[in-house]
This record gives structure tokens, sequence and C-alpha cells, in this order.
């Protein structure tokens, strides 16, 4: 789960990182501007990753400025970028890239691409709780993102979630907040209930519950030595520039109960199978980005998870 994840109390935020995972954009013809990440008309889980290059038909690149959706989003003043934009929401986005020369001339690149597995938007369609996320039987990550949503008779002062009887969430709305989007607020893998209570002025109490079923997702903690159950991979990395073939190589780590199978899926599509904690195969996928899910099971049924991005070039 890649969105940010604070643990107890988090509402929506958007990030923009300036990054370089194994970024290999190549220059287009003399005049042109390039985008090479994300593909066009591709669809990329949670936080796309941008890439593009600029080749002046003469002097040099003064400025690259990103916009999504007719917002700009993003500027630098070299002729190349590579960060992960985050915030975009799910469904089709309109990506332009305009780079100036020292010259004053224009260079231009658009696409659409889409965006899958962020947290929904959740108002309430009336008196009571609204659960967005996780939704009912639905299978997520440990690390539990909400999106909820509350109405009270009166203003909601207090909204409390819990893993059956584990509080998880403790939010105090600000006034006229009628949602939030959280993440971090973790549990175990397995199937559990969700119940969510919402607290007005008056102290009357609005609840509402779902079954859901998690995932183990590997992640260590900043602070303490404690790392989850999950698949850690060593190539590629989420947002990596890639040749087909390209390696994949991961393995299931701090599991709790011994691996029986583990498979890698491109696009939803098996592209690979191992039959133990390990798996280090070449996988074949056409040019353009696509999410590579690699999954896990354990002799106790537990699933364990991995997403990312990689880009065929």
């Amino acid at each position: 789960m890649k969105y940010p994840s604070l643990h107890l109390l988090t509402v929506s935020l958007t990030m923009t990182v300036a990054l370089s995972a194994s970024a290999t954009c190549p220059a287009p013809a003399s005049g042109k501007l390039a985008i090479c990440q994300p593909s066009a008309n591709s669809t990329v889980y949670q936080i796309p990753h941008i890439e593009a290059v600029a080749n002046p038909a003469s002097g040099s690149i003064t400025a690259m400025k990103v916009y999504i959706d007719n917002k700009q989003v993003f500027q630098n003043a070299g002729p190349e970028l590579s960060l992960f934009e985050g915030g975009v929401a799910n469904g089709t986005h309109h990506l332009v890239i305009n780079a100036w020369d020292d010259f004053g001339r224009l260079y231009h690149a658009e696409e659409f691409f889409a965006v899958t597995g962020n947290l929904p938007a959740c108002p309430p369609s009336g008196v009571g709780v609204r659960i967005c996320a996780p939704a009912s039987g639905q299978t997520v990550s440990q690390n539990l993102g909400l999106s909820l949503g509350f109405k009270g008779n009166a203003p909601i002062k207090r909204v409390t979630a819990y893993v059956g009887s584990t509080p998880i969430f403790d939010f105090a709305p600000a006034p006229g907040q009628t949602q939030v989007i959280g993440s971090g607020a973790g549990t175990t893998a397995g199937t559990h209930t969700l119940n969510v209570v919402a607290l007005d002025t008056n102290n009357v109490s609005y609840k509402s519950s779902v079954v859901f079923k998690a995932f183990y997702e590997g992640d260590c903690p900043p602070r303490g030595t404690t790392c989850n159950p999950g698949i850690y991979a060593s190539t590629p990395n989420d947002g990596d520039d890639v040749q087909s073939p390209f390696r994949v190589s991961a393995s299931v780590q701090y599991n709790t109960a011994a691996i029986t199978a583990m498979k890698v899926y491109v696009d939803g599509l098996q592209a690979g199978a191992s039959s133990g904690p390990v798996f280090d195969q070449p996988v074949t996928a056409p040019k353009g980005t696509h999410i590579v899910v690699i999954q896990a099971w354990d002799t106790a049924g537990k699933l364990y998870r991995l997403t990312e991005n990689v880009n065929v070039q």
C-alpha cells in the first residue's frame, strides 16, 4: 500500500516526490519531448511514476512543467524529470508536459493514463456511518486503509473504528467534516469485522460494520526493529524501467507458517509460479507500463501480496 501511512489519525493529502527508480528514459529526436512513464492509456497502481525527457533543437532546456487534468503539479529546470506524484485519484487522467528552451521554444507531449488502487472518497449517503473502504468482502492490506463517511442528526464529534473489539482508529472531525480517509491502522492477516461508531454532540451513536479479509504486506516501520511478514522484492523496484523479459526476484520473509506457493501476475494474468518462499524467474511483458502483483500462500491459508508498477521499454 503506497499511499501515505500515518497511524491513528490520517486525512487525505497530496504528495509529490522527485525520485529516480531505475530510470532510463531514452532521449527523443532533436526538437522533441517524450513521455516514458506512464505509457499512454496504461493503468498504474496508486502512485504514478512520471518520466519525461526533452531534446532541444538547439540551446538548453530551461524549464519543464507537469500538468494533470489542467493543473500544474510539478516544475523543474532541466531537460528530464522522474517523479512519483501522489494524490492522483482513481480514474482516467490527462497528463501534459511542456518544456521550454533558452530561445523560448515550446516542446510538448500529452497522453491519458488511469490510476487504480487508491482509497475512494466517501461522502455520507444519509444519517449514519458509511464504510467505503474496506468494502464488504474485499481483500486488503493488513495496514488497513480506511475511507469513512458519517453524518448525524447533530454534528459528529468522534469517530472510532474497531477490528472486532480492538480500537484501531480514533478521530475528532473538524466542524462540518463528514468524511475521512486514513491509513496505517494495522491489523493481522485473515478475516475480520470492521466496526465503526460515530458519536454526535448529543451523545447519540451511529454504527456500521463490514467483513473483510486482510493479506500480509511487507513493511519495516521506521521505529523499532520488527518487520511485518510479507513479500520483499529484490528486483524490480516500483516504477523501474525494464527490458522484456525482465527478472522478478522476491521472497517471503518473517512468515508465520511455511510458504506453499508463489505466483506472479502481470496486469492480472499469471506470468510465473514457484512452490516455495522464493520467486526468481524471467517474466515477459509487452512494451508499456504494467501492474505486477506477487502473491504467496502459507500452510495456515494466509495470503501475502506485493504490488508494483514496471515500465517495459
